[in-house]
């Protein structure tokens, strides 16, 4: 049985023919160089050998000397022709002359062989994270790769068992990242590190892609021009020896990038002075056939079209549909024929993009009076590059009739955005359920040619965007939403599974997870002492335990790993992101509680004051460790400003202001609820605080707040007492403000609604609570019914207690749960995601029902929370339907005909980008008893997250995330 043992004491070559090429020995190299770090064997290079022990034999199929051989050998490399960057992985032995034992990797191109030679560094533990990531080289005396035998246990620990056989093909054709909005960090740190934005940088980046199992680059392009730059084309030469696509972004047609043009234009320029094709359409045609010209024989993907300068309308605000349609038609129809005369001379084929990004839509789908580029024959063949909203979430999606077509379609996704409402720049803040919801729907919806997506800096992106390119290139495992709920574990136990076990490896995807999640509720750039409100449903304080959990876990995580001199990866990919993260969010909540306690006059106002500029210390402070960690390897990527934005830039930005409180000399006792803004003291009339929640709900704890006005110490106490109701403390000492929680116990309740009166006594102070309680009698309920709190019903969209599946041309449809989904952590979603439903196919769609108890017959008003989806139809609405105990179906709308997903005039959109969601409000009549509240799915998209109910004209008290869940009766 054919092995191959890896060890200081063994002796291994690589075999790569001359046909082979640069590119796929220097990835050989590189593998090597892997397989050297962690088992200390130095491999050898070598056109051919004799006698060789063993020996990794590398092939690509059509290299014919090689090729035939072992096609000879092993039949089943014959499959690999006509194949898409798949690959053979065989362990044989005497798989050519000259070789007792060896490795065969045999691709059906150039980049399946790549794939194939970084499937061993898989094997060996290597990850694509072991630059960009700090990963490392995990460190073996020896590993043995060899094939298992049916219900064999191998005796040796270093053991790999290579199953023989070829390789899946990629899901998507062209899968890759843009480096973008790369000022001031990814420009500064290349520049310190590398003198530019030169080919010795991109051969890091081309690294990454390759052993991400990608093959398309957009290039940086801010204040670079990639073919340019290298220097010179050197760039784009190392980009063909790897076999990787280059094309540029959506406004940068035929291979020239957006900055080349200022280094050109001119008044004696041969190409003109104005980016106008109106005005100097023979000096722009000249332009883009000289770039064309460039790139004949180089692996390009061009981008063909036009936009305005730095990302802007082509012909101006101003301009009419039919005019960017008519001159958009000329533009293409003059660089196709450009392409064809200077590009495709040899007969060589080249992929070719149009953008559909932002006004072009527009563009794109036409109007009434105007008929669009949709059928323009001269996209045919041209792969049509769809974009989300800039935010994540899916905009017109192809129709059923469209996705064959020639050319195909791509999406182009954001990972990193600069622009309105406002930018996301620094650190990861995409969950990768949320990538998975939305790119699933892309893959179903036929979008299947290119995955493109930008990653920012790239650094600080690592999880995120190794999950997108995983997707990319094995939808059929990752696009399952079973299966993304175990990607962090694994991706975890990928980077530090060596040396961390199991239980470790769950704290550290819990940290990483989590500081996305609290990233994505807000991004931190958006984010402000405003936000989450610092009294209402003690959403601050929750928060705030959040945060201050996630830093524990971290800063523990770290010195565990410390300990064992194995922290690198993890500060460089998590410890930074979500330490900075955490303090980023502690300090806009101590700045909203500063103001708030500041309001109630309330000494600790100043005390939250304190540790907000600790915050603001603490940021600075990180900010520095991360420049110099590792000798300063990444010193610039930590630049990017994030705090406090007013605009949808970085213009402005501002820290939370700091409220002083001047304080009496004597101390002075306030009272307040923990969820509450008023605050109470000592009145010749006194008020009350009031806690009738014991009355009007089934919460069984309050929480007051006991603080000092003044200065010295409030001491405190509590003399009056009730069986059915206990205090955590009946006296105390208050320098600043302390908890007092009180407790009911339901079963000494006597009939009847309750009342108690006491009062908390600090000397000649004195402030009364009032207490009310009664005991609730809901046993005539019906088990699943949600019951009144304080008059209101929070019910989450999976808590449903009847689902009802439909049909969608003649297949199942069915609402299926989301978990860590979204604002509120779970959501419901129609399968599959390209069903939709008519008003009157309402009998043929799902439906979900909730049940509800009213105490008394009366008007309420209902929400509807949702994620912020998008229309998947250009024009469209999303709405959905409601039924109260099956009365007629009317629609909740949560987009109508004039929102515009993307576009910064559309104000709805906007705001649901900032609040990470739509609210859709309808007025319904409960009954006295159970009332059922059904809702059915109308557009494809929006995924359910929480039905909110309350007494019209009683709204909910202002925040962020709203009202805890509400009580069901089991």
């Amino acid at each position: 049985m054919a092995e191959i043992r890896l060890s200081k004491k063994q002796q291994l070559t690589f075999l790569i023919s001359e046909e082979e090429g640069d590119g796929v020995r220097k990835i050989a190299q590189k593998v090597a160089k892997d397989v050297e770090k962690t088992t200390g064997l130095h491999p050898s290079l070598a056109l051919a050998g004799r006698n060789l022990e063993q020996a990794v034999i590398v092939a690509t199929a059509g290299n014919e000397k090689m090729a035939k051989v072992l096609q000879k050998r092993i039949p089943e490399l014959q499959n690999l022709q006509g194949k898409w960057e798949a690959y053979g992985f065989y362990l044989a032995e005497q798989p050519c002359p000259g070789v007792e034992q060896g490795l065969v990797i045999y691709g059906s191109d150039k980049l399946g062989t790549i794939y194939g030679l970084f499937h061993l560094s898989e094997l060996l533990g290597v990850t694509p994270c072991t630059f960009w990531g700090d990963a490392g080289h995990p460190v073996y005396e020896r590993r043995i790769l060899k094939n298992r035998e049916p219900e064999e246990e191998c005796q040796e620990e270093d053991c790999i068992f290579v199953e023989n056989g070829i390789s899946k093909e990629p899901s998507v054709k062209y899968r890759g990242f843009f480096i973008n909005d790369e000022w001031p960090c990814f420009g500064n740190w290349t520049f310190s590190h590398f003198k530019g934005f030169t080919s010795r940088m991109y051969d890091h980046v081309f690294e990454y892609l390759l052993r991400m199992k990608g093959n398309y680059l957009w290039p940086a392009m801010w204040t670079s021009s990639f073919l340019l730059d290298g220097p010179g084309m050197e760039s784009m030469k190392l980009a063909d020896e790897y076999g990787i696509y280059i094309g540029m972004s959506h406004h940068e047609p035929c291979m020239r990038s957006s900055e080349e043009w200022d280094l050109v234009k001119g008044e004696d320029s041969p190409y003109g002075e104005d980016w106008s094709y109106l005005t100097n359409k023979e000096g722009l045609l000249k332009y883009w056939e000289d770039g064309l010209k460039r790139c004949r024989g180089h692996q390009v993907f061009p981008t063909i079209g036009m936009r305005g300068e730095r990302d802007s309308k082509m012909l101006g605000e101003e301009a009419q549909i039919e005019e960017n349609v008519r001159v958009l038609k000329e533009i293409i129809t003059q660089q196709r024929r450009l392409i064809r005369e200077n590009l495709e001379q040899d007969g060589q084929k080249y992929p070719l993009l149009f953008a559909v990004y932002k006004e072009v839509e527009d563009y794109y789908f036409g109007d009434s009076k105007t008929a669009g580029l949709r059928d323009f024959q001269e996209l045919d063949g041209v792969t049509l590059m769809l974009c989300e909203d800039n935010f994540g979430n899916m905009r017109a999606l192809p129709g059923k009739e469209e996705r064959s077509r020639k050319g195909g379609f791509g999406m182009y996704f954001h990972l990193d955005y600069h622009g309105g409402p406002c930018s996301y720049e620094w650190v990861a803040s995409t969950p990768v359920t949320k990538i998975r919801e939305q790119m699933s729907m892309a893959y179903e919806y036929g979008i299947r040619d290119v995955w493109m997506v930008n990653a920012g800096d790239v650094k600080f992106q690592e999880y995120p965007l190794n999950f997108f390119m995983d997707m990319a290139y094995d939808f059929e495992t990752w696009g399952r939403k079973e299966a993304v709920a175990g990607y962090a574990r694994q991706w975890t136990k990928k980077q530090f599974g060596t040396y961390t076990t199991g239980r470790e490896q769950e704290k550290i995807a819990w940290i990483l997870e989590e500081y996305i999640r609290l990233n994505h509720l807000r991004r931190p750039e958006s984010c402000n002492d405003k936000v989450y409100h610092p009294a209402h449903f003690e959403e601050g304080r929750r928060m705030l335990l959040r945060c201050e959990k996630l830093e524990q876990e971290n800063e523990s995580m770290l010195g565990l790993l410390r300990e064992r001199k194995g922290e690198d990866a993890y500060f460089s990919m998590i410890y930074y992101s979500a330490a900075a993260s955490a303090n980023l969010l502690k300090m806009h909540l101590y700045g909203g509680m500063n103001h708030h306690f500041a309001l109630q006059g309330k000494a600790v106002a100043n005390e939250m004051g304190d540790r907000m500029e600790a915050c603001i210390a603490r940021d600075k402070a990180l900010g520095e460790e991360m420049r110099a960690f590792k000798e300063g390897k990444w010193a610039g990527m930590e630049a990017a400003c994030h705090i406090g934005f007013t605009n949808w830039n970085s213009e402005d930005w501002r820290y939370p202001l700091n409220y002083v409180v001047r304080l009496p000399r004597q101390p002075r006792l306030v009272v307040s609820r923990a969820d509450g803004e008023a605050h109470y003291t000592n009145q010749y009339f006194p008020i009350p605080v009031l806690v009738d929640d014991f009355s009007t709900s089934e919460r069984k704890k309050i929480t007051l707040e006991i603080a000092n006005g003044g200065q010295g110490v409030v001491k405190w106490c509590i003399d009056e007492s009730c069986p059915w109701l206990t205090y955590s403390a009946t006296r105390g000492e208050t320098r600043l403000q302390e908890r007092l929680t009180l407790t009911v116990n339901s079963e000494l309740l006597p009939e009847g609604e309750q009342e108690f009166c006491f009062h908390i006594r600090a000397g000649e102070e004195s402030v009364p609570v009032q207490v009310k309680a009664k005991q609730r009698d809901f046993s005539m309920v019906p088990s699943g019914c949600f019951l009144p709190q304080k008059g209101r019903y929070v019910i989450p969209a999976v808590d449903y207690i009847e689902k009802q599946d439909g049909n969608w041309e003649g297949q199942k449809a069915s609402y299926e749960r989301l978990d860590d989904y979204g604002k509120y952590e779970t959501g419901m979603k129609v399968f599959p995601v390209t069903a939709s439903f008519t008003k009157e196919q309402t009998g043929e769609a799902p439906a979900l029902t909730y049940a509800l108890w009213a105490e008394e017959e009366g008007c309420y008003e209902l929400e509807l929370h949702t994620s912020p989806a998008n229309p998947l139809v250009y024009g469209g609405r999303l709405t959905v339907g409601l039924s109260c105990n099956e009365e007629e179906v009317t629609e909740l709308i949560l987009t109508d005909s004039t929102y515009r997903g993307g576009d910064n005039a559309c104000v709805a959109w906007e705001h649901a980008m900032l609040i990470q969601e739509h609210v859709s409000t309808k007025k319904i009549t409960l009954k006295k008893g159970e009332n059922r509240i059904t809702l059915y799915p109308r557009e494809a998209g929006p995924v359910l997250e929480r039905l909110v109910i309350y007494p019209e004209g009683k709204s909910i008290e202002a925040s962020y995330l709203g009202p805890d869940t509400g009580f069901k009766k089991e």
